[in-house]
């Protein structure tokens, strides 16, 4: 499915609830909480047998009017028969998670969503930028995928890559434009990394590089997994939050993709 036409169901939504009215069937709405830690409890590690398969093939998250919609697209690959999709909020300060399920789409099954206002979150579009979002798919034999990263402005406002040759030492890479971001030029990339099962935790400031006159900005941070404990790359959650003269502006949720491993 194409990236506006998924847009495009959040703004019907969106519509629906400027009105006044019912949120459409499918199209989020009616989405439980989630005890995160409990899933993941059961799961013991995340799945690795086809990242490809088990986490989505395109997401997007987009708030409007201090509404929350993640939409995913999940084309049927086989297996694994992924049951649930759970959006998940991390405050990476303070290690905590909350979740929602997705509803499948009524019209499209490819497509999962939500609908979730502020007070649910707990807080709006422009706010809170030290808690990031992303994905957890699930199916049966209590398996968790990875998680699939979510990013605090337009999706091409970033780009993001892990690597390692030994799952040991592990390399990020982050690019921000911050035109297209709309926000200040950062001067500073705070990384959070989390192990979701063990809750084993990581973060350090790294200095921004960029140059006079374009809005791209450049921070590289290499990691010893095995140093600080954090357990398996697959097992980790790592997010990005830009900041200048101490102020957050935005973050980005990386993915730990079949490329990544070793």
């Amino acid at each position: 499915m194409r990236q506006s036409t998924r847009i495009g169901l959040a703004m019907v939504a969106l519509a629906a609830v400027s009105c006044g009215d019912h949120l459409p069937v499918g199209s989020g709405g009616d989405n439980s909480p989630v005890d995160v830690p409990e899933l993941l409890a059961r799961a013991g590690h995340s799945w690795t047998g086809d990242i490809s398969a088990s986490t989505p093939f395109s997401h997007d998250l987009v708030c409007k009017n201090d509404i929350w919609f993640p939409e995913v697209f999940l084309p049927p690959l086989g297996p694994p028969r992924i049951e649930r999709i759970v959006f998940v909020a991390w405050d990476m300060p303070a290690g905590t998670l909350s979740g929602w399920d997705l509803v499948r789409n009524a019209a499209d099954r490819h497509t999962w969503s939500a609908a979730l206002s502020a007070e649910e979150v707990g807080f709006g579009c422009g706010e809170r930028y030290t808690t990031g979002f992303f994905l957890l798919s699930s199916w049966p034999d209590t398996n968790v995928s990875v998680a699939a990263g979510f990013q605090r402005a337009d999706r091409g406002a970033f780009s993001g890559d892990i690597r390692s040759h030994d799952g040991v030492l592990v390399d990020y890479s982050t690019w921000i434009d911050s035109d297209m971001a709309d926000v200040p030029a950062p001067d500073t990339a705070t990384f959070y990394l989390q192990n979701l099962f063990t809750g084993a935790t990581f973060s350090t400031d790294v200095p921004t590089d960029g140059n006079d006159g374009s809005p791209d900005y450049f921070a590289g941070l290499e990691v010893g997994y095995g140093e600080l404990g954090l357990g398996a790359m697959t097992d980790v959650v790592t997010c990005v939050v830009y900041k200048r003269d101490g102020v957050e502006l935005t973050n980005q949720c990386l993915t730990v993709e079949e490329a990544s491993l070793p």
